[in-house]
């Protein structure tokens, strides 16, 4: 059944009670009003509820004897006066469009959500107290939202009116998921206080198709779900240091030498550097910073992938941000400078996002661990130094900068049967750069390509696939150019089985690339002895 809006869907007895004895009013759901998800599509409105009342004390006389219940304010919000009330709990569940107040002094909300949800069946949650260590409320119904939550409690009193967060967080658990949403309606709407009124609000979700892992393998003690963990740091400030400023304790400062210190006591800073302070008398490095390229970045997330990849990062993260358990590991380097604060799952807040191909990090967050193959396919979110510090609520970056990591050309060596089958201290594999300011191959200068660690790209031929990397933005070998195609050689050779061979290649800004090193049967080589 639709949702009622007309006053001639109703009838007395049949779908509203109206009790003179006890002033209470009821909507019963036998008859046509219906009580059934989506709250969007059932239901009946406050308005078609008070023109239904008024018009039945128009025409009946014993009602008519009595003062009238409900006074409108406008068309979705009332007051129930003259001693009336609902009386039950399944009739404030029906009532749709609005808000209201009670003779109690109770105050309920409407809420109507825009947007579509995927399915009906999706359940929507709200968070009433503000904190991470706090739990949430289901919606009386699934699907689209239209009902009324209770935001003042006469009784105690308790008072909701001041935090209002809802939540959309599904996954199928089999390896299909859908994308999050949530709202915070008084930061949203810049709302310092609810009222019973109705507040409509975007909350819509959709497949997620970078949701391919289910629940029960990400939950799984089996690597790398098993490694990962998330760390919340404690921090504030975040500013660059300054000689006769006071600093209060978790203070974080940029020092001069472009890394970032923490204090755990704080105090007032006597000296013209970091260095030689004499006022805060504790500073320590900082578990937070980052280094990404040649400069140092800060950071109070911490997510541990395990050598991930960018899919089970995502996939892992999006499942801890449903669970009902506190998911701050808490173990970070320096004791003093973890938060040591409860971060319940399902309302802490984002992690990571997907734009396209790219994994991005939301504010605050650093990823570490993560397998290189993944290294050009994400992206971080600082907290900028000298941008307003971290929110004291939420603790994420007033003002965030978009980090990445210098690209990072990647790719595997392919060798041939005969160099693989040979014992490994019988080969050797080395790749020097074709040609290069500092030495060609084939000369005794040549130079040997380092990968995107500072390693030589050399070694004993193990597999028949070696993966290599090569830091493509930044590395100037022998005076080459950054940020250019690398012309290579790669020499491999066994002893009794492979031939020496050559292959030449030309390292570009891609990964997935592919080296062919094929040598031929070895038949002359012998070493009697």
């Amino acid at each position: 059944m639709a949702k009622i809006v007309d006053p001639d869907g109703l009838a007395q007895t049949t779908d509203v009670v109206i009790n003179t004895t006890t002033k209470k009013i009821q909507i019963i759901t036998t008859g046509n009003v219906s009580n059934a998800s989506p709250g969007s599509t059932s239901g009946v409105t406050l308005q078609a509820v008070y023109s239904f009342l008024k018009e039945e004390w128009k025409t009946d006389a014993a009602l008519n004897k009595f003062k009238f219940p409900i006074k409108m304010f406008t068309k979705t919000d009332g007051i129930l006066i003259n001693g009336w009330d609902w009386t039950d709990a399944t009739t404030r569940n029906v009532i749709r469009d609005a808000g209201w107040e009670e003779i109690t002094g109770d105050k309920y909300a409407g809420i109507v959500s825009l947007g579509n949800f995927d399915a009906s069946t999706d359940q929507a949650t709200y968070q009433n107290i503000i904190g991470y260590n706090q739990s949430v409320t289901n919606f009386n119904k699934t699907g689209n939202l239209n009902e009324a939550i209770m935001i003042y409690n006469a009784t105690g009193p308790v008072d909701y009116t001041g935090y209002l967060k809802l939540f959309l967080r599904i996954a199928s658990g089999s390896g299909t998921g859908k994308l999050y949403a949530e709202y915070n309606l008084l930061t949203e709407q810049s709302i310092s206080a609810l009222e019973p009124v109705l507040y409509k609000l975007p909350l819509s979700n959709s497949t997620d198709l970078k949701i391919t892992i289910a629940d029960a393998t990400l939950d799984a003690a089996s690597p790398p779900y098993n490694g990962m963990k998330i760390n919340y740091l404690k921090g504030k400030g975040f500013t660059t240091y300054a000689n006769s400023t006071v600093y209060p304790a978790a203070s974080v400062v940029k020092d001069d030498t472009g890394r970032w210190f923490f204090t755990a006591a704080g105090g007032t800073s006597n000296g013209a550097t970091r260095a030689t302070d004499i006022g805060v008398t504790d500073w320590v490095a900082y578990d937070g910073e980052v280094q990404i390229g040649s400069n140092y970045y800060a950071f109070n997330r911490l997510l541990t992938a395990n050598n991930g990849t960018d899919t089970q990062i995502y996939n892992w993260a999006q499942r801890q941000l449903r669970k009902t358990t506190d998911i701050n590991a808490n173990d970070s380097t320096t004791v003093n400078q973890r938060s040591g604060l409860v971060e319940k799952g399902n309302v802490a807040e984002l992690l990571l996002e997907y734009v396209g191909d790219t994994l991005k990090t939301k504010g605050g967050l650093y990823i570490s661990g993560f397998n290189t193959n993944s290294t050009n396919s994400i992206k971080f979110r600082d907290i900028t130094v000298d941008g307003g510090g971290v929110n004291a609520n939420t603790g994420l970056p007033v003002t965030s900068t978009e980090r990445a990591f210098p690209f990072v050309a990647a790719g595997n060596m392919n060798f041939s049967s005969n160099l693989v089958s040979e014992p490994d201290a019988d080969t050797k594999y080395t790749m020097y750069f074709t040609t290069n300011p500092g030495g060609n191959f084939d000369s005794s200068s040549a130079i040997i390509v380092k990968n995107n660690s500072s390693a030589d790209i050399t070694g004993q031929i193990t597999a028949s696939s070696i993966a290599f990397d090569f830091d493509y933005d930044n590395n100037v070998q022998g005076g080459r150019t950054a940020g250019t195609d690398a012309g290579v050689t790669i020499v491999a050779q066994g002893l009794n089985g492979a031939t020496w061979v050559m292959a030449t290649y030309t390292i570009t800004r891609a990964t997935g690339q592919t080296i062919t090193v094929n040598a031929d049967d070895e038949r002359n080589y012998s070493n009697p002895t």
